[in-house]
């Protein structure tokens, strides 16, 4: 197989070890729609070397996917170009691994779910996270019973961003970028799915100077069976935490609850009061993603997806409209 590459702002090294394993040949390497210079692409070509990788680098992703006619693409760009450039590839029957959001508006959104010539999947990590994966087994034997509510958050440090996250233009925004993973989570966590979102607000004050970034947020959803689901997300992890990132969940049933809190799952039930479950082995999303390429069927689908990705971009409609007022 065939794989190139779009972009580098976020979590494109997820595909590098199944490319490897799996002798793809990694042979295009491009920027989005802001040039190979204001991306750093030439730059990031050098490192990928110390991988192991020598792509050739095209100006023109269009270009590029015209020429190398490649299996796969891993879309990767400023968050803004995620949508356009996943839709050019999936029409022109390549698959594609893309970072989250899948697309910044509905319209395109709509465009790739109605899109059936090739395979698309987002990078959703959480669901190969063995804390994580060792509360959805807890959750699926019924230890906790029936799902009632879940509340989660998701914490960043700020540190130096780069300047296009001062931008709405080429930023999404923390509730389609950030809390986007904790919506996805409590959506597979669950079984459930969303049915309404009831609230949701966002804030750009004390910012770094971050120029129209969001900072600090909050949304709360409905699902199937009455089920409650609110996330909170923020870039304001202390540089002084052990990790980047803080990810939080609790689940709350009908015989009892399982919380995710610093990479443990726990179980609170009765009789046998707090339970600390076993991890279970990590997961590889890429390779999840190779599985279904293959015919195999897994929890990493389109639709689930486009689910996320569309609740997401309804909270922070809903934010905006406040905001903007």
């Amino acid at each position: 197989m065939k794989i190139v590459q779009i972009g580098h702002a976020g979590h494109c090294g997820y595909a590098y070890p199944g490319i490897k394993s799996h002798a793809i040949e990694f042979t295009g390497l491009s920027a989005g729609s802001a040039g190979l210079e204001t991306e750093g692409i030439i730059e990031f070509a050098e490192s990928l070397k110390k991988r192991g990788f020598e792509p050739k680098i095209y100006s023109d992703w269009k270009e590029m996917l015209d020429t190398e006619k490649p299996d796969i693409a891993i879309v990767d760009p400023w968050y803004n170009d995620h949508g356009k450039i996943s839709l050019y590839a999936l029409e022109h029957g390549i698959n594609v691994f893309c970072d989250k959001p899948a697309a910044t508006d509905f319209e395109t959104l709509e465009k790739i779910q109605r899109c059936d010539k090739a395979i698309f999947a987002a990078m959703f990590d959480a669901r190969t996270n063995p804390a994580f994966k060792a509360a959805k087994k807890a959750i699926k034997e019924g230890r906790i019973g029936k799902v009632r509510m879940m509340d989660s958050r998701k914490s960043y440090k700020l540190g130096k961003r780069p300047a296009f996250y001062s931008s709405r233009e080429t930023y999404c925004g923390i509730l389609p970028w950030v809390a986007i993973h904790a919506i996805d989570w409590m959506k597979w966590l669950s079984g459930e799915h969303y049915t309404d979102l009831t609230g949701a607000a966002i804030s750009r004050l004390d910012n770094g100077d971050n120029g129209d970034m969001d900072i600090t947020s909050a949304a709360q959803f409905l699902m199937t069976n009455d089920v409650i689901a609110t996330v909170t997300a923020d870039m304001y992890r202390p540089m002084s935490a052990p990790t980047h990132g803080d990810d939080r969940v609790r689940v709350v049933g009908t015989k009892g609850v399982v919380e995710v809190t610093d990479g443990k799952a726990t179980l609170i039930t009765d009789p046998d009061g707090v339970i600390e479950l076993e991890n279970e082995p990590a997961g590889d999303i890429f390779e999840d993603f190779l599985a279904r390429l293959s015919g195999e069927t897994n929890h990493l689908t389109k639709e689930s997806c486009i689910e996320s990705t569309f609740w997401a971009l309804k909270a922070d409609e809903r934010a905006r409209e406040r905001f903007e007022k």
